[in-house]
């Protein structure tokens, strides 16, 4: 058996009699083995072939179920691709077995799934969320894989809470770098200006014009569905109360974040909080898909819990 690959070659020595098992050799210089491959291959380079041995061996024993546990998150786009190839659809691979693979990687079920589902039967994708111990399971089919455009756009459609229409839409004017009047005046609402400005770099900010008011108002009422009015919606974000009831009746921790963030204007004392939305909360950034997150929790239950504990001391304040 062979295994090409980066820049070596691997020969998997089936003679018993052979001193050597696995035989090594770099493309480049194939007349000599390597004898000690840990001086040559870096980090990635032994994961990878760790995987092509493990994938032999259980070939070898066939056994009923094969668990993968996160085999390949630290590997470029390239590789994974080519190592998740390697593994299901080859001649010698695991493909035809049962196997359990966990990760935490979107980019196999977007291949998998969405755009190479003829070559791969038989896969059953799921989202885990771990609700305080409490292991959930759903499914994730093909029309769920979608580009952030399309999930900004469903659920400003279909959404039944018009402050998290607005919401959506304000990042699909960022999404689509449409920072017109209609972004002006969103961003305005969300940092709660009782005097809407037309931010200018180049001019300097000013106030907003009724007709750019007016104009932005009735492209929003239109894009959202629902009778759009600054005034009445900065009235409502101004009550504390109103945000804490709205954080309280959301279902999704992607939407429970956005008003805890409106509560506390994004100038939460919270380290935790803080590190998340700076270092991981644009998950919209990682990948061409995605899931939506108003059905699949993207944002991690702990990060709401700690939500929660400072919502819960407003509350009794």
């Amino acid at each position: 058996m062979k295994y090409a690959g980066y820049n070596y070659q691997v020969d998997i020595v089936e003679d018993v009699n052979s001193p050597y098992k696995l035989i090594l050799k770099h493309n480049d210089v194939m007349s000599s083995d390597i004898e000690n491959p840990k001086t040559h291959l870096s980090y990635g380079e032994k994961n990878a072939f760790a995987l092509v041995l493990f994938m032999f061996k259980t070939i070898k024993t066939n056994p009923d179920l094969v668990i993968l546990d996160d085999p390949i998150s630290s590997f470029d786009k390239n590789k994974k691709y080519a190592i998740v190839n390697m593994l299901f659809k080859r001649k010698k691979s695991l493909k035809g077995k049962t196997v359990l693979m966990l990760t935490h990687d979107f980019d196999p079920i977007v291949d998998m799934k969405l755009h190479l589902p003829q070559e791969y039967e038989s896969i059953n994708s799921s989202f885990l969320e771990n609700d305080n111990g409490i292991l959930r399971e759903l499914e994730i089919k093909k029309e769920d894989i979608q580009t952030f455009n399309e999930v900004l756009q469903e659920n400003i459609e279909s959404h039944k809470v018009n402050l998290t229409k607005l919401i959506y839409l304000r990042r699909y004017y960022e999404i689509m770098q449409s920072q017109g009047e209609e972004y002006q005046l969103l961003s305005n609402l969300f940092h709660l200006r009782s005097i809407p400005i037309y931010q200018d770099r180049i001019n300097g900010n000013r106030d907003m014009t009724e007709d750019e008011i007016d104009l932005a108002t009735i492209n929003i009422s239109n894009k959202c569905g629902f009778q759009f009015n600054y005034f009445e919606m900065y009235s409502k974000l101004s009550e504390k109360d109103e945000l804490i009831k709205l954080y309280v009746q959301a279902r999704s921790n992607y939407e429970k974040l956005q008003f805890y963030r409106l509560i506390y204007k994004d100038n939460s004392d919270n380290d935790v909080i803080r590190k998340f939305v700076n270092e991981t909360y644009h998950f919209e950034n990682d990948y061409l898909y995605q899931l939506n997150p108003s059905k699949y929790q993207v944002i991690p239950n702990y990060i709401i819990t700690e939500c929660d504990k400072d919502i819960d001391l407003l509350v009794k304040v």
